[in-house]
């Protein structure tokens, strides 16, 4: 099994456009970090009442996983392999093998192409899982009594750019924008430098006190 920060790198590298936490939460469920994990897929018509149609093994090594998958192919059996459960249906159209994927930064990558092409077409994430969940946008949203009656995309713990952001964003249609008004306008051009310059204060050189003498003038007759 995987540990959360060797998850992460492995995501940021392999599956770089999706959010990493949004990997994360997906891996989570999908496998439970766990690179060998294989879902055995039974038939509908071999299913009891009530049960899911999922048999789950985890193989403590490589070749274990690989065995299995040759036997679960040999019997015509779908089933799903690897950190991100690709499915055996999409092997052919992704030019990869179960061997392949049990190579983490493979699985990864495949992911982020099958989850990238769901989400082009869907247009949302919520869509986007349920796609890569089912095959179409909606049963992944669907209550399953299965899983205690919640939905792939509940289970996923839902809600871009990721799962964990989308919950914690604030609802912003009733927002009213708040405006801050300047405590002073000023006009002009503004200086160059913030400090202003000091006064410049002159004195005259003497200070006359009294009347001031004042020239006679002759007129010429």
């Amino acid at each position: 099994m995987l540990s959360t920060t060797a998850f992460l790198a492995a995501a940021m590298q392999c599956a770089a456009s999706v959010h990493p936490t949004t990997a994360l939460d997906i891996a989570r469920v999908e496998s439970g970090f766990h690179p060998y994990a294989i879902a055995e897929i039974v038939p509908k018509h071999e299913r009891a009442p009530g049960d899911h149609g999922v048999i789950s093994h985890y193989p403590a090594d490589k070749a274990d996983a690989v065995g299995i998958a040759r036997r679960l192919a040999a019997q015509g059996r779908r089933y799903s392999v690897g950190l991100m459960q690709i499915t055996s249906t999409n092997f052919r159209h992704y030019g990869v093998t179960a061997h392949e994927l049990f190579d983490p930064c493979i699985n990864l990558s495949v992911f982020e192409r099958i989850l990238t092409d769901c989400y082009r077409r869907g247009r949302s994430l919520k869509r986007a899982l349920s796609c890569y969940y089912s095959g179409d946008f909606d049963t992944g949203q669907r209550p399953e009594a299965a899983f205690d009656d919640t939905s792939y995309v509940q289970r996923i713990g839902y809600a871009v750019p990721s799962t964990r952001e989308e919950k914690q964003r604030p609802p912003t249609e009733n927002a009213i924008p708040t405006i801050h008004y300047p405590t002073v306008v000023l006009r002009g051009d503004m200086a160059d430098n913030a400090t202003p310059a000091p006064p410049s204060v002159r004195y005259p050189n003497a200070v006359m006190r009294g009347a001031l003498p004042v020239p006679e003038i002759h007129e010429e007759k």
